[in-house]
């Protein structure tokens, strides 16, 4: 299984709307959404998932700094949000990311995008 964020966003290969980043993390906006907004935030290192993130202070602050801005943009605009993230078998990109989502779905569960 290719790693999407490590092969293509991060070395720009593949570019996106980036709305929040630091030397450590990077938020930007899913480029084939699942639902109406959809927001993706990475650690620029490549770490498999949440069951395997170090313990980093900087790193897990950067993170959480990233779902701050953005579940706020998100509840200033829309009212609210859900953020999750897959671990093991439910991620198809081995690469801890976290989603934060609005809206209608706008793929179904069997045609998910590879990130």
């Amino acid at each position: 299984m290719e790693d999407i964020y490590c092969k293509q966003i991060l070395p720009g290969k593949l570019k996106v709307d980036i709305i929040f980043e630091t030397e450590r993390v990077m938020a930007f906006h899913h480029t084939r959404p699942y639902w109406e907004h959809h927001v993706v935030i990475i650690p620029k290192t490549h770490i498999e998932s949440l069951s395997t993130i170090p313990d980093d202070y900087e790193l897990n602050r950067d993170l959480f700094d990233a779902m701050r801005m953005v579940t706020s943009l998100f509840e200033e605009k829309y009212g609210g949000c859900r953020i999750s993230s897959n671990v093991g078998n439910y991620q198809t990109s081995k690469h801890l990311h976290w989603y934060i989502h609005y809206g209608r779905r706008l793929v179904k569960e069997s045609e998910s995008p590879e990130h």
